[in-house]
């Protein structure tokens, strides 16, 4: 989806503690906390499809990504999560 320029919203959703312990996260990348999804989804558009991610792409990204189908967006998570978007060479840049 983002090498074909295509609209979307990206956010990384590993927990707290894994971003406060590597401090790295991908270039123009929000992050937000999975546990407060109810909080923080109110700010997404319902208009651009969303794709979270967390660590390794498996149980949290995929929990978040039901929970905002769930309310209407139109979700998925990214399978291969955040190391996997460093394997690749993803942009990266330190977490303020």
């Amino acid at each position: 989806m983002l090498a074909a320029g295509k609209p979307l919203q990206l956010i990384d959703t590993r927990p707290k503690h894994f971003v406060s312990r590597t401090q790295d996260i991908a270039e123009g990348v929000a992050w937000r906390d999975p546990e407060r999804v109810d909080e923080w989804m109110g700010e997404l558009s319902k208009e651009t499809p969303v794709v979270v991610y967390c660590a390794y792409g498996f149980h949290v990204g995929c929990r978040t990504a039901i929970a905002l189908r769930n309310a209407g967006f139109d979700a998925s998570y990214m399978k291969v999560g955040h190391s996997g978007w460093k394997a690749v060479g993803g942009p990266i840049k330190m977490h303020a």
